[in-house]
């Protein structure tokens, strides 16, 4: 028989299941405190963590979750939304109580300046940074006076810039005249670009008739070592250079929908009530036509014209205008001083009027033709359509043209010097009679204090859109 203790069917003595269950029962016991035990210090945790801040007057409450982010910042979820923030203005003991220590911030600092160096270094490898007018822009930032234009299409390369059409539709070309064009550029590519707004460009087309385009710049690309470091270090968007030559700033860029301003020229009221005389070349095919007098702006429009003479009469409306009158001779003579005042080539020269005199070289027109006078008096683009006027101030012509320097140097071999076209007064006569209800200015009897002075207050720029 077997003596002790009692065995069961298994060989196995009962006294050491019993031992057994009673280590399972305890190993059992501890696991279960255990997980008791953690589920019971989960609020004490939680509790740990602060979860109401207040930063620059901003109260963040019921915060759910904090983490750092870029460049050393934290990022907060609370009931009401998110906000990043710097670690610097955050208590230490709201970082601590997330977990958020003193090197992940440095580490995430780190990291953010070792990208921004790699994204500026791109940058200007892309040409972002330009210099325009002694200002260099930082192009990845908005800059209100430049402007992306896709898909130009380059008419003609010249030398101090090119011909553009921004239009898709070669029914209806938008033309612009852009500055600073990149080396390797021929005509016929089309291009996409960032260009800054520097005013119109006039000149004379193959028809002799003057153009007046909106202007742009490219500026040109700088290097790494061009760019100030106080503008890297303040990541500012553009930068004046103390050493470049002060520019002003071109008035016409500042004019409202002067993005649209397809030309300028000259012109004269010749009645109290707003008739006033310009060439029809200026105002042909206009949409919208504006006229600036005396620091104001009138809109205008055609009543009358004479496309063989190159004569419109314009209308405004709103005010009392000094006007000039008209000399009833027939013709004026051989050798007579004569003088103009108007707008050329503004610009260069600016929007306030310019004062020109010379003499009548020939009481005939190009290749003789009778309508017209040849006339000494320096004149550019942008004078078309102002006033010819004797010594006392009266209108004996209207400026028409200037005779294509570079087509005549191209035709003839001989640059020509300072040949010059105006429409006869008598022309002009007729062609006001046809306006009903239109009574010019009488000549006056005595010959005025100051002529110039007449002639000036009588002047207008003509802007066609």
């Amino acid at each position: 028989m077997i003596s002790g203790p009692e065995a069961n069917s298994m060989g196995i003595c009962r006294p050491a299941i019993e031992n057994q269950g009673w280590v399972w029962h305890i190993a059992a016991m501890k696991w279960l405190a255990g997980i008791l035990g953690a589920l019971l210090a989960l609020p004490v945790l939680a509790a740990d963590k602060v979860t109401a801040l207040k930063v620059g007057g901003v109260s963040y409450t019921q915060i759910e979750d904090a983490h750092v982010a870029g460049d050393g910042r934290v990022v907060i979820l609370y009931s009401g939304g998110g906000a990043s923030l710097d670690a610097d203005q955050l208590p230490k003991s709201f970082l601590d109580s997330w977990g958020i220590t003193p090197a992940q911030i440095t580490a995430s600092k780190a990291a953010a300046r070792r990208q921004a160096e790699q994204a500026l270094a791109q940058a200007i490898d892309a040409g972002y940074f330009r210099e325009a007018d002694g200002v260099i822009y930082d192009l990845r930032k908005p800059q209100p006076k430049w402007l992306r234009m896709s898909g130009a299409k380059i008419l003609q390369v010249l030398p101090d810039g090119a011909l553009l059409d921004l239009s898709p539709n070669p029914a209806n070309p938008e033309y612009i005249f852009l500055r600073n064009l990149p080396p390797g550029l021929s005509d016929h590519q089309v291009i996409s670009v960032v260009a800054k707004v520097s005013g119109t460009v006039t000149f004379l087309d193959r028809s002799n008739d003057e153009r007046t385009l909106r202007a742009y710049d490219l500026g040109h690309v700088c290097k790494r070592s061009q760019i100030p470091a106080a503008m890297l270090q303040e990541d500012l968007a553009q930068f004046a250079l103390p050493d470049a030559p002060k520019t002003r700033e071109h008035a016409i860029a500042a004019w409202p929908g002067q993005e649209h301003l397809r030309g300028i020229g000259s012109g004269f009221f010749v009645t109290r009530d707003g008739y006033l005389l310009t060439n029809h070349h200026v105002v042909k095919d206009a949409e919208k036509i504006e006229v600036k007098y005396r620091g104001n702006r009138f809109q205008a429009k055609v009543v009358e014209v004479d496309k063989d003479n190159d004569l419109a009469v314009l209308k405004v409306e709103g005010g009392h205008f000094q006007p000039l009158a008209i000399s009833p001779a027939e013709t004026a003579d051989l050798g007579q001083e004569v003088f103009t005042i108007g707008f050329p080539n503004i610009q260069m020269q600016g929007v306030e009027p310019k004062y020109t005199d010379g003499k009548i070289s020939s009481l005939y027109g190009m290749q003789d033709d009778p309508s017209e006078y040849q006339i000494s008096v320096p004149v550019q683009p942008g004078n078309s359509g102002g006033p010819l006027c004797d010594s006392s101030g009266q209108v004996v012509g209207v400026v028409v043209a200037r005779i294509n320097d570079f087509a005549v140097l191209q035709n003839s071999g001989v640059m020509p010097q300072n040949v010059n076209y105006a429409v006869k007064a008598r022309h002009v006569l007729r062609l006001l009679k046809k306006v009903k209800g239109l009574e010019p200015a009488q000549p006056a009897m005595a010959r005025p204090a100051n002529p110039i002075k007449n002639v000036q207050d009588a002047i207008v720029m003509v802007m066609v859109y």
